[in-house]
């Protein structure tokens, strides 16, 4: 418990870092790179403090948290976690073939379509591999 709080005090603290190293370094960089710093900061700071808070309260009523964690490793909970895991998964699917052909509407350059199929194909594929590997371990 202490590692952890020590590994989400640093996060919290290198995110905070790099935050105001983006505010610092103001014009001197690209854009891009201020912006990279800042968001990759924020989001170390906010993700450190929300397991921090998470630990907190975990010490404060260990048997809620206990209990919280026999639910969400409850096997209808799982159940319905992974089915609506996979229903996402379709959604977005198809969302990235409806953005490639709107992509040839609009006249995109063609690497944008091309990467939009090529995601529809990687995540096709990979949903055939593990159909096949889970066939054979069930």
């Amino acid at each position: 418990m202490r590692r952890n709080k020590g590994l989400f005090t640093g996060m919290m603290l290198f995110g905070a870092g790099l935050a105001v190293l983006s505010l610092l370094l103001g014009d001197r960089v690209e854009n891009a790179v201020g912006g990279m710093l800042m968001g990759v900061g924020s989001g170390l700071f906010a993700m450190g403090l929300a397991n921090l808070l998470r630990l907190h309260r975990a010490e404060k009523n260990p048997r809620q948290m206990k209990q919280e964690e026999i639910e969400a490793n409850d096997e209808r909970n799982v159940a319905i976690r992974r089915r609506a895991q996979a229903v996402a998964g379709e959604v977005l699917q198809w969302s990235v073939m409806a953005a490639a052909w709107i992509s040839i509407g609009f006249g995109a350059p063609l690497w944008v379509t091309l990467t939009a199929v090529g995601v529809f194909i990687a995540k096709s594929v990979l949903e055939l591999c593990l159909m096949v590997r889970y066939q054979r371990e069930m």
